[in-house]
């Protein structure tokens, strides 16, 4: 068996001495918490987690960053942003056991003395559940007393709307129904382009987009592909734009909380 090369970006690749340093050096520390879920006919189910390593990765390429070994698994896919849980290979986790792992490695970093830290968030449904981890933790340590900042965030918060206007000439649909659609095809196009398939591009839309959920999920909901958009009209300049946002945001972010 061939291990994979040694990637000192890793926090699992770092012996517990180099982990330790790092510590007393203060870099951040980035926890990306994803999903398993289908994203069409032309992204991986492991998208969400995917994306948001990606995102982190870079991030160590540029500041001081330690990147801690990511979430896969995330809450409830829910149909009208994620397609639902009746694709197969959509495979999530429930509030409680996302919240207490949450509350565990925030813990366990925080006794370790980490005092910089960034909840990466790379599926909607994830996000109240990381608050209430992160809040839990907070519990057993004075953040402020010992110096310590959390940050939750998330690459697609960074995307500016005057870019979203660009994209898509004034009328965009808005962040739900644009699952495996054109922003989501682009910006991994720009980062991971072997992860896309563009000869299965989708070219539908839902039949009917509700403002509530339905509960068993109606047929004509989601569409057969699973993306809840049409992605035509992605691109790899389209994908550079949407990362030159997300770049730009996770520094300003890391400058003003961080100083750096």
């Amino acid at each position: 068996m061939t291990l994979p090369q040694r990637d000192k970006r890793l926090a699992a690749h770092l012996t517990w001495q180099e982990f330790d340093q790092r510590v007393k050096d203060n870099y951040i520390f980035i926890l990306t918490v994803g999903a398993i879920e289908q994203h069409g006919l032309h992204l991986p189910i492991g998208f969400d987690y995917l994306m948001g390593h990606e995102v982190a990765l870079e991030l160590a390429n540029r500041y001081p960053v330690v990147v801690m070994p990511p979430l896969q698994y995330g809450y409830r896919s829910q149909a009208t942003v994620g397609g639902g849980d009746q694709f197969p290979g959509t495979t999530c986790v429930g509030a409680q056991a996302l919240i207490a792992t949450v509350r565990d490695i925030l813990e366990e970093l925080l006794r370790h003395g980490v005092r910089r830290i960034v909840v990466n968030n790379s599926h909607l449904e994830n996000h109240n559940f990381l608050v209430e981890g992160i809040e839990l933790a907070r519990r057993n340590v004075n953040l402020e007393k010992h110096g310590c900042k959390i940050l939750l965030t998330g690459w697609g918060n960074f995307v500016q709307d005057a870019t979203l206007d660009a994209l898509f000439d004034g009328k965009f649909p808005g962040w739900d129904p644009e699952h495996a659609a054109v922003i989501e095809t682009s910006a991994m196009l720009a980062i991971h382009p072997e992860y896309v398939d563009m000869s299965r591009l989708p070219d539908e839309s839902c039949p009917r987009y509700p403002k509530y959920s339905i509960f068993p999920t109606p047929p004509d909901v989601v569409t057969k592909n699973g993306a809840l958009a049409p992605a035509k009209g992605t691109s790899l300049e389209k994908g550079k734009r949407i990362l030159q946002d997300v770049f730009n945001g996770y520094a300003e972010a890391f400058k003003t909380e961080f100083g750096l």
